[in-house]
């Protein structure tokens, strides 16, 4: 049984990849499999130089968004969510492809701070994916009783019935949920997978306040990636 994290990446993302990976390494060294969501040579000969490269199926789904919904998610999201789309509707095809028995997906923006081992080890009494409640549950599309989750950070087995079905309820959902997180949650809501909850140390969003216990960091949404922005220059140009 081979252990392993996956990762994905496009062109408007691909300078984070040096961040993520100066402090993944620091704690872990799982062999890596970086999914090309469409990233430049550059950034792919260094995805080769880390570990392995993952090359997608090509990606199908429709835009039959209503204008209040559009009006909705750029109120929401900003009005880059269009270009998010692509790349987050990605996701569940690279979890696919994963070379490893068991996996943990880690976005980009997820800075690790510890081990990931016990993530592995949450598996191992049935469950199929194990994953991190969102902090926000406050969504407007949710259903009775449905939970909304962070997919951040997942841990999963290799070829898991969940996979498939999330990547096969893209083209489904995807005029009535903005995102791939929106839609793992509605299809974990409708069939009931064998899944463990995670404790929210394994993907702590920075913007609800320091957490020195958390093992992950999650620098979510476009503020998140500034922060990130500024450490790196920070530690390129030390005051």
């Amino acid at each position: 049984m081979v252990n392993g994290i996956v990762v994905g990446c496009d062109a408007a993302l691909e300078w984070i990849l040096p961040w993520w990976w100066e402090h993944y390494s620091a704690h872990n060294d799982y062999p890596v499999a970086f999914a090309d969501f469409g990233m430049s040579e550059k950034a792919l000969t260094w995805c080769r130089q880390h570990g392995t490269l993952l090359t997608l199926p090509p990606l199908s789904f429709k835009n039959n968004v209503t204008l209040q919904k559009k009006k909705d998610w750029e109120q929401r999201l900003g009005p880059n969510v269009w270009k998010y789309r692509l790349a987050w509707f990605k996701k569940p095809l690279a979890l696919l492809q994963s070379p490893f028995s068991q996996g943990i997906w880690l976005d980009l923006d997820c800075q690790v701070r510890g081990a990931l081992e016990p993530l592995f080890h949450s598996l191992l009494f049935g469950a199929d994916i194990g994953i991190v409640r969102d902090q926000n549950q406050k969504v407007n599309s949710l259903l009775p009783g449905e939970i909304h989750y962070n997919s951040g950070v997942i841990v999963f087995r290799q070829k898991a019935p969940i996979l498939l079905q999330w990547a096969s309820a893209i083209e489904s959902f995807c005029d009535q949920l903005v995102g791939d997180q929106d839609i793992l949650s509605r299809v974990i809501h409708l069939t009931s997978p064998p899944l463990i909850e995670l404790p929210d140390i394994y993907n702590w969003n920075v913007f609800l306040g320091d957490n020195d216990a958390a093992v992950i960091h999650h620098f979510c949404n476009e503020a998140g990636k500034r922060r990130i922005l500024e450490s790196c220059y920070r530690q390129s140009f030390p005051h």
